[in-house]
């Protein structure tokens, strides 16, 4: 293991508690001979990140918390027993801890995801920026909700609720299957960008009556599949009501806890439609690890332009200034970089 003279201090942004978060310095990780220490390039601000900081909501195991799990570096140091990392190498995390100078991932983590440890850490070629590799974990779980949950096939017509970060790459991925995908959003410029994107069809849901575009779109009969990317129970309603019969709906957005969904069994019993989840790239013992892969893949051949989806950018010690824009939907994606 190489040894570090760098200093014992970084800087990181912790959770302290609910809409308690503070930039503060604490001791830089050590590295235990199963661990990889990784100098933090670049983090992703995730939408979940911002409901752990309001509501706690998601999961925040104990507090302080570094909630940044979109993080890209450079591995400086490297565990005696570690193999396929070394120091130098760029890499794209995907545990917790990406709001600081410095992550690691440790032994007992790369344990619970073996035999799969590009889960949580894997090597990314240099054509690949920093700040593009942010994206892999969250297009990753965007191709498992198309391909895995959705079942989106060639020819299939796919509406994505939602025209945010991941409603757009849901939207991408949906193109790379070979479906025709209608987004829709309340917002022009996200509808804008998302024609830009591919979108063969847009609906601004406060100006248009998208179940009537969806019907002269698909003769009547309703779209293949609705994924909601928005966190909110009248848009799953709305989406059991434009799906086709045998269609699928997939709740891709998480709610604040306690919220109740009131619908009509009968709408799925007598149009057989199938009401599903998505979350990670799989949950428990059923993670993929291959929608890294992929993902990691389509970034690199540029079939998913994601870098088109930054529009902010903010150093780590302005990461409320980062939280505030995506809360309240100034852009796009918003990233943290780190000297």
């Amino acid at each position: 293991m190489r040894v570090s003279t760098m200093s014992s201090k970084m800087k990181a942004a912790l959770l302290y508690g609910l809409n308690d978060l503070r930039l503060v310095e604490v001791e830089k990780p050590t590295t235990g001979s199963g661990d990889v220490l990784v100098r933090v390039k670049a983090c992703g601000v995730c939408p979940t990140d911002i409901r752990k900081y309001r509501t706690g909501n998601h999961g925040v195991p104990s507090f302080p918390f570094n909630m940044g799990h979109e993080w890209a570096g450079e591995v400086v140091e490297v565990g005696e027993n570690v193999r396929g990392f070394s120091v130098g190498m760029r890499v794209v995390g995907m545990n917790f801890g990406g709001y600081a100078e410095y992550n690691t991932v440790t032994r007992s983590e790369f344990e619970e995801f073996a035999p799969y440890p590009e889960i949580l850490l894997m090597p990314i070629p240099d054509s690949v920026s920093f700040e593009a590799a942010t994206f892999v974990e969250p297009l990753a779980d965007c191709y498992h909700a198309v391909v895995t949950q959705a079942q989106v096939g060639v020819g299939d017509t796919l509406l994505v609720m939602g025209a945010g970060q991941m409603g757009l790459q849901l939207m991408m991925a949906g193109k790379s299957v070979g479906a025709k995908v209608v987004i829709s959003d309340v917002l022009d410029n996200r509808l804008k960008l998302a024609e830009q994107l591919g979108a063969d069809m847009t609906v601004n849901v406060k100006q248009d009556n998208l179940k009537n575009r969806l019907k002269a779109l698909t003769n009547g009969k309703g779209v293949n599949v609705v994924i909601s990317s928005v966190g909110d129970p009248t848009a799953i309603t709305a989406a059991l009501e434009v799906v086709k019969k045998r269609g699928r709906v997939v709740i891709f957005g998480g709610t604040p806890s306690g919220t109740m969904l009131q619908i009509d069994p009968n709408v799925i019993h007598y149009n057989e439609l199938a009401l599903v989840g998505t979350e990670w790239v799989g949950v428990g013992g059923f993670l993929d690890a291959r929608m890294c892969h992929v993902a990691l893949e389509m970034i690199r051949s540029g079939e998913v332009p994601v870098e088109k989806l930054i529009t902010h950018k903010y150093p780590l010690a302005q990461i409320h200034d980062a939280f505030e824009t995506v809360e309240n939907m100034k852009g796009i994606k918003c990233l943290v970089t780190i000297a």
